[in-house]
């Protein structure tokens, strides 16, 4: 089940068809019927939707958001809340929060309704959505099988796939917005790092680490990020969104390894894709860039992730690691071993190869990189009960995204298969600072690929 986007909504709203009393009780009764996809519900949501129904009566120039309700991962501070991360351990410490996480508050002065907060990879280490503790969200796709949702923002992409709400806030460190929008069949985006406040959100990689809306469409999203960004005054007219001309369109499909080891149905969505974009003008090159190659030394052999977790959570290691899920809690651990020399030292390296990047893609001329979200399908559930298995696996889901954030840059994954098939990510990609011509290049790609 789908919900209308955002500006849909407001419109809604303003022509009095619909009203937010209606848009909770929907939103209520659809997450009263999901399974994991929220850890904690708004328990005074309907009052909120009545008292706006009531202003809007009195005066329809509020913000044309108000009286929606959207959804927030379990990391961002929201006032009078407990944040918990998808944890236990953070009850022994967690206090209700002061004030919203500084991209939340836009969020609330919009009149935008938080319906509750989602599911997720416990404190967002690991990219297939798992939870031990709150249980694990089911992929949109094929339930009697029971896959995996992606992570860590699980419960945020499965939300706005079942339709609950029209949009949802994760974050993203490694691919955990883009992972599970691919697995679930919904936009999911990766802000240029620095382009919103962390202030008030549980850090996972604070290098690393950037808040993304998810969505059913790019428009949505845009929207969002305008508000959580600042460029979006709370009460001012929903921002217009001009898609990029196909026609003039360069994107580059880099030969590298984010295009080996591909699933069947992964790369036939893909080069389907390729083509209809090719048919409506878009000017798609394929050539080798190296710089790609390099993301496994950071991700696996040298991962500037592992020791600033372990940084943040050395002392709940040190009291609570049993209260850890271990496919998390053993691989913060490991940060341990790593010192700040060598730390510094990756540091160093991982800057020499962001402007090498950078270098490469101005070299090239193209407005911005094309290749599969992930290399899979969602995998059953089932396969990774085992922990070498959940590694594997794991390292295979972050792959692609992961580029991405080490080469400090902004992307966003589109649902690219046709109704019926397997949900797969098609990835847009470009340097930091370039979000808004990403935004409209996936906005003209987005309407191009419509089934």
């Amino acid at each position: 089940m789908s919900m209308p986007g955002l500006r849909a909504l407001a419109t809604a709203l303003q022509n009095r068809e619909t009203t937010s009393t209606r848009l909770v009780e929907q939103a209520l009764e659809l997450a009263d019927r999901s399974s994991a996809v929220f850890t904690a519900i708004n328990p005074g949501l309907l009052n909120l939707a009545a008292s706006i129904d009531r202003a809007r009566q009195k005066s329809p120039s509020q913000s044309p958001l108000a009286g929606i309700p959207i959804a927030l991962k379990d990391l961002f501070n929201v006032r009078n809340e407990f944040t918990l991360a998808g944890s236990m351990v953070r009850k022994h410490y967690a206090q209700p929060e002061a004030q919203d996480a500084e991209v939340v508050a836009p969020l609330r002065a919009a009149g935008l309704l938080f319906l509750g907060r989602t599911n997720m990879s416990e404190f967002a280490f690991s990219g297939i959505g798992k939870n031990p503790h709150y249980g694990t969200p089911l992929s949109i796709w094929d339930r009697d099988t029971g896959r995996l949702p992606g992570g860590s923002s699980s419960g945020s992409a499965v939300a706005v796939a079942e339709g609950i709400v029209a949009a949802a806030l994760g974050s993203d460190t490694a691919g955990s917005c883009r992972i599970p929008a691919a697995f679930n069949g919904v936009v999911g985006v990766k802000p240029s790092h620095g382009r919103m406040s962390l202030e008030g959100i549980f850090p996972l990689s604070p290098t690393l680490d950037a808040p993304g809306p998810l969505a059913a469409d790019v428009d949505s999203c845009f929207i969002l990020d305008q508000l959580m960004c600042g460029k979006l005054p709370p009460s001012s007219p929903l921002p217009v969104l001009q898609p990029a001309d196909l026609k003039t369109m360069k994107l580059l499909i880099p030969g590298a390894r984010v295009m080996e080891d591909l699933d069947d149905e992964v790369r036939a969505a893909f080069e389907r894709s390729v083509e209809v974009l090719t048919t409506a003008g878009v000017s798609i090159q394929q050539t080798p860039m190296p710089v790609l190659d390099h993301c496994d030394d950071f991700f696996i052999e040298r991962p500037i992730v592992v020791y600033e977790v372990w940084l943040h959570h050395r002392e709940m290691l040190e009291q609570h690691l049993d209260e850890y899920d271990p496919f998390v809690g053993l691989r913060m651990s490991a940060g341990a071993e790593i010192s700040a020399e060598e730390q510094q030292q990756r540091y160093r390296e991982r800057e020499q190869i962001v402007d090498s990047f950078n270098q490469q893609f101005e070299s090239l001329q193209v407005d911005a990189l094309l290749y599969p979200s992930v290399a899979c399908i969602p995998p059953a559930i089932a396969e990774t009960d085992d922990e070498d298995n959940a590694r594997r696996v794991n390292l295979r889901c972050l792959r692609n995204t992961a580029t991405v954030n080490y080469f400090d840059g902004c992307s966003m994954s589109l649902p690219c298969h046709q109704p019926g098939e397997p949900p797969v990510g098609l990835m847009l990609s470009s340097t930091n600072g370039r979000d808004e011509s990403l935004y409209r290049l996936a906005a003209a790609i987005e309407a191009a690929l419509k089934p």
